[in-house]
């Protein structure tokens, strides 16, 4: 049984440096101008008054590249609508516009803003991040190649002074690391509407959101499925270099990252994708299998040895690979912060998965109900 712990730790060893080769910083950046073109920065929203007043003084500055800024209030229930309105007055901002969301749920808020919109292209993000000053001109640049439908970017959590805020970190460099290989490889199959670009034209021919409309989540990856069904993988980028990248608010407590997590793992099964498919049932045996490997410590020393070698080799790995996404956007952290991730993350990803059978969630003060 020993050695079968040892061949799973060695195979996922060869896969994650196999991965984390494809990772060069900037490789697919195109040089040059952004193409002069109207753009539209679309910002949905639900309940964000605690995070709206920081975020509005400081997209003012960046938001002052593009010609629309849409806000679509997506019935909240606080102050969030009167801040936005009153910075906009106050501030006499004219082509800023607040639009009140005619259906429920982000994907249908983030219709309405296309459809208001006059601008070819639409660029997207949320009311807890933080967007690099020059982030609109890095975003565009892309686009002047004609063929070029969407445009993803990177999103990172930007606090470290704790170690679940680091955990989150190391998560994220994990999903940015898959992002940019399925990318790299033509086989797109996730990004973040935190960071993110498209003509508007492609989301028309595309239809949007139809067909998926009723799921509450995957506003940003079932687009990127129908415009990669339509127009082909080479017609998507992935930016992952610091420049475009997307800062967003860690999450405060582990009952809102489970919320979340849910949220997104919810809806693996709704793509109908084989790699989708599989990624995900990947991650959950390779969690179930590094907490089996516990029974390891209660067998012969032979066993004992490969529980040790399995865990160095994880942590090793994972901290080489990983350390080397996260370097690239100047984030260190410590070999206690790998180590303890590394060991609490399976435990994690169990969570996660029983979370997803019982088939509902809250997110944004809404019980959310899905299906398999």
């Amino acid at each position: 049984m020993g050695f079968a712990f040892l061949f799973i730790i060695l195979f996922y060893t060869m896969v994650l440096v196999a991965i984390g080769r494809k990772w060069t910083n900037g490789k697919n950046n195109v040089a040059g101008n952004p193409c002069a073109v109207k753009k539209a920065l679309l910002v949905p929203f639900r309940n964000e008054a605690m995070h709206l007043p920081a975020f509005l003084g400081h997209l003012k500055e960046v938001a002052a590249a593009v010609e629309e800024v849409l806000f679509i209030d997506d019935h909240s229930e606080d102050e969030s609508a009167a801040l936005i309105s009153d910075f906009i007055a106050a501030n006499q901002l004219p082509n800023w516009i607040l639009l009140k969301n005619d259906g429920i749920g982000k994907k249908a808020a983030l219709t309405k803003g296309v459809c208001f919109s006059q601008a070819q292209i639409i660029l997207t993000t949320d009311v807890d991040c933080l967007l690099p000053s020059n982030w609109v001109a890095q975003m565009m640049q892309p686009f002047q190649r004609m063929g070029t439908q969407l445009v993803a970017g990177p999103v990172l959590t930007k606090e470290h002074s704790s170690f679940f805020q680091r955990f989150q970190q190391i998560e994220w460099s994990s999903i940015i690391l898959t992002t940019s290989y399925f990318f790299d490889v033509g086989r797109p199959i996730m990004c973040s509407g935190a960071n993110l670009a498209y003509r508007k034209s492609a989301f028309l021919a595309v239809q949007g959101y139809v067909g998926n409309e009723n799921y509450a989540s995957g506003d940003d990856e079932f687009l990127l499925k129908k415009i990669v069904d339509k127009y082909g993988a080479e017609a998507t980028i992935y930016q992952y270099n610091s420049k475009v990248l997307v800062w967003t608010q860690a999450l405060p407590h582990f009952s809102a990252l489970l919320q979340q997590r849910v949220r997104w793992a919810g809806k693996w099964s709704l793509h109908q994708s084989a790699v989708h498919a599989m990624s995900a049932i990947a991650t959950f045996l390779l969690s179930l299998i590094a907490i089996a490997s516990l029974a390891l410590l209660f067998g012969p020393s032979q066993d004992k040895m490969i529980f040790i070698i399995f865990w160095v080799l994880k942590i090793g790995v994972e901290k080489r690979v990983l350390g080397k996404v996260l370097a690239n956007f100047r984030c260190h952290p410590s070999l206690y912060d790998y180590v303890a991730t590394s060991f609490l993350h399976p435990i994690y990803v169990i969570i996660v998965g029983l979370g997803t059978l019982r088939g509902k969630y809250n997110w944004k003060g809404r019980d959310i109900y899905f299906r398999f």
